[in-house]
């Protein structure tokens, strides 16, 4: 009995670690998945993307050891959590190999897709696309490059498409987009007809009070109040309308019975944020001669239209222009309720502080009753108060000493919480590491390994991405 025993259990242990050299020598693998638009994400192209990587890991015995998503990001930056994660990672050597769907998922310009490649192949990382697996010979190279090529060309190519589309159908047809303007309808084509825009009452009174309003006020801030007033609310149902949005409607020439289609073009814009979903675009007016007109219901004389124009040229201000100087725009709060003071003439010459509050809450009752300040009492004793600490040499210590502690203190902070994200992300490291001893032994099966492993990688990412809120 005692002999049959030992055989056994000595077959089971040659099992056992033969099994641990299995594990032992495959491969680690990380995946990366993404998609851009928040109708990709409903659709689940995101789940369909990692469900294909795990098998294709499955299939080739790579062992997933962490997931990297980025859902609702543009593949125009490369400026994405999840991929600096990743990146960051590859130089720690947590994985072997990148697992990714398609080189477009990792980038959608080429130049982008070889720069990563390039910096992950440095660190000893190969990339695996399950569309087509890439090595490193010359010919598989240029086939890479290629395709991303294609892939450019084809979206520009789409895009261009699609625009002389619209122009097309703007100079035939007089009327591009579902969406009109506020004072009209769009009634959708049938077979007997095209789709055409036809007269809103309701908002057509609206647009005709607007117009009224401002001839007689002058103000956009006046006629927002007035309205307001009134109760007169916004296509969207709200009580309170933008600025912005009134200044759209009293200069939209649609109104007159001549809009126009192709007046501006999308350019991209930089911005102070690391991270952005989408690349940042602006509009820029076309050369007139590109515009092309569209015939629409006429809501608006044309005098009165012009009429409107010529005050709005007047009554414009270009920004950052301003009879008054403010010596302390944009840097002092208000005690009461924490909003940058902003300057304000009034009565002529005499120039004021007062909370912004109030100009946010507007015309709504205001939340603040922080009282405005002369922007000459304030400025000078600022002043003052200025040219006595530099010409100080105690208070000029005493400010370098409090900036000195304050550095440290944020060095202290900083340090503790790097500390911090590598103890919690090292508790999961071990228990990973547990979780694969335990399935080296035969204690849990494949599956519950798997499972366990997305469970551990689903809370890793939550804390560093906790950790990039903070």
């Amino acid at each position: 009995m005692n002999q049959r025993f030992s055989k056994e259990a000595c077959q089971f242990l040659d099992f056992v670690l033969s099994f641990k050299g299995d594990i032992e020598s495959m491969k680690k693998a990380a995946i990366y998945a993404r998609v851009s638009t928040e109708k990709q994400e409903k659709e689940k192209t995101i789940e369909s993307q990692i469900e294909e990587l795990r098998k294709f890991c499955e299939k080739n015995d790579l062992l997933i050891v962490r997931e990297y998503i980025d859902e609702g990001w543009s593949g125009e930056t490369l400026a994405r959590p999840a991929l600096d994660q990743l990146r960051d990672d590859a130089s720690k050597r947590l994985f072997d190999v990148v697992c990714i769907h398609s080189p477009d998922r990792l980038a959608r310009k080429f130049i982008y897709q070889g720069l990563v490649i390039e910096e992950l192949k440095k660190k000893g990382v190969e990339v695996f696309f399950l569309n087509r697996p890439i090595s490193d010979t010359p010919e598989d190279q240029l086939l890479l490059g290629v395709q991303g090529l294609i892939a450019e060309y084809e979206k520009a190519k789409i895009l261009e498409r699609t625009r002389r589309g619209r122009i097309h159908k703007a100079k035939e047809k007089g009327i591009v987009g579902s969406v009109p303007p506020y004072g009209y309808n769009y009634i959708k084509r049938s077979r007997e007809r095209e789709g055409y825009y036809e007269v809103s009452e309701k908002e057509a009174e609206v647009v005709k009070l607007i117009f009224d309003l401002y001839l007689k006020l002058q103000s956009l801030h006046q006629v927002k109040k007035e309205l307001y007033k009134r109760g007169v609310r916004t296509r969207k149902g709200g009580l309170v309308w933008a600025d912005s949005t009134i200044h759209r409607v009293l200069t939209n020439e649609a109104y007159t019975g001549r809009g126009y289609y192709n007046r501006t073009q999308s350019v991209e814009t930089e911005i102070g944020k690391k991270y952005r979903k989408t690349v940042k675009t602006g509009k820029r007016l076309r050369d007139r001669k590109e515009w092309i007109p569209i015939k629409f219901p006429k809501i608006i004389d044309e005098k009165k239209f012009k009429l409107v124009q010529e005050l709005l040229r007047k009554r414009f201000k270009p920004f950052g222009k301003s009879k008054n100087f403010y010596l302390l725009s944009g840097l002092i709060k208000c005690a009461q309720c924490g909003y940058n003071f902003c300057g304000e003439g009034k009565g002529g010459s005499v120039a004021y502080y007062r909370c912004n509050n109030r100009h946010r809450k507007y015309p709504l009752p205001k939340t603040c009753n922080a009282r405005m300040i002369k922007a000459r009492e304030l400025d000078n004793a600022v002043w003052e108060a200025i040219v006595k600490a530099v010409t100080n040499k105690d208070i000029l210590i005493s400010h370098i000493k409090q900036l000195a502690d304050k550095l440290e203190e944020n060095e202290k902070e900083l340090k503790e919480r790097s500390r911090k994200l590598k103890e919690e992300l090292n508790k999961i490291s071990q228990k990973k590491e547990k979780l694969i001893e335990l399935y080296t032994d035969g204690v849990i099966r494949k599956d519950q390994l798997t499972a366990k492993m997305k469970n551990y990688e689903k809370e890793e990412n939550e804390i560093i991405q906790r950790n990039y809120r903070d």
